[in-house]
């Protein structure tokens, strides 16, 4: 199996493994395995990169894989790393890690609270090996919804107030996101061309000035609140 899809597997098993869990202790257990089972593939793929720019292998992206996805869209899962992709999925591998030891004596609803953590988690890992605009962009939601359970049941403060004014604020980035990520698959090929939603495939193709003008903000200022929460949380 590809290393990348690893990063997405393992902390699915991991949340499935705690739902099985029967108490507490458990389910702390089963979260820290898991989470250092992502920190120690984390660091494989940083070794494995160099390793392979070591080599010569100069390509733009490394450990490839694509899959067709929903063929009458050509939505792939499309997946591959650079150097800045490596680097954050090692940062969020320490993060994740971090988090779950700095919860351990978290008692109300942890169970709960580490399935939210590490969803978010799958999210985030998810975004950072995706090439395809579409997939990369259900990583992202994925990665939004726990960070609303997180701040508004774990939180401190007014945190059910925090909580929705968070919701409200990623639903209108997201919304701009979108209409970002339509408008350029729709310019993403010449006339009678395939559509894609495939980044390499885009950088081939010179989207009219005029349409960059008008999307790429949408897809700034829609990523801007996303990302800046992110940052925060």
């Amino acid at each position: 199996m590809n290393i990348l899809t690893l990063l997405i597997v393992v902390p699915v098993l991991t949340v499935t493994g705690i739902l099985f869990t029967k108490d507490l202790k458990q389910a702390r257990l089963a979260s820290a395995i898991g989470m250092t089972i992502q920190l120690i593939l984390s660091f494989v793929l940083v070794y494995m990169y160099f390793a392979e720019r070591g080599a010569g292998n100069m390509e733009a992206m490394l450990f490839k894989y694509d899959a067709l996805w929903i063929p009458s869209l050509n939505i792939h899962y499309a997946i591959g790393v650079d150097g800045i992709s490596v680097a954050m999925i090692a940062l969020t591998g320490v993060v994740v890690f971090a988090g779950i030891f700095a919860s351990w004596q978290m008692e109300f609803l942890s169970r709960e609270f580490f399935i939210s953590l590490i969803i978010l988690a799958t999210g985030v890992f998810g975004f950072f090996i995706s090439l395809d605009l579409f997939t990369m962009f259900l990583f992202y939601e994925i990665a939004v919804i726990p960070m609303y359970l997180l701040i508004g049941i774990w939180g401190s403060g007014p945190k059910e107030y925090s909580a929705m004014k968070l919701t409200l604020m990623l639903m209108g980035g997201s919304a701009l996101l979108m209409v970002g990520i339509l408008g350029i698959y729709f310019n993403s090929a010449p006339v009678g061309s395939p559509l894609t939603f495939n980044v390499l495939e885009i950088a081939r193709h010179t989207i009219p000035i005029e349409m960059q003008r008008f999307l790429f903000p949408f897809t700034f200022i829609g990523s801007f609140p996303n990302s800046i929460t992110g940052l925060l949380t």
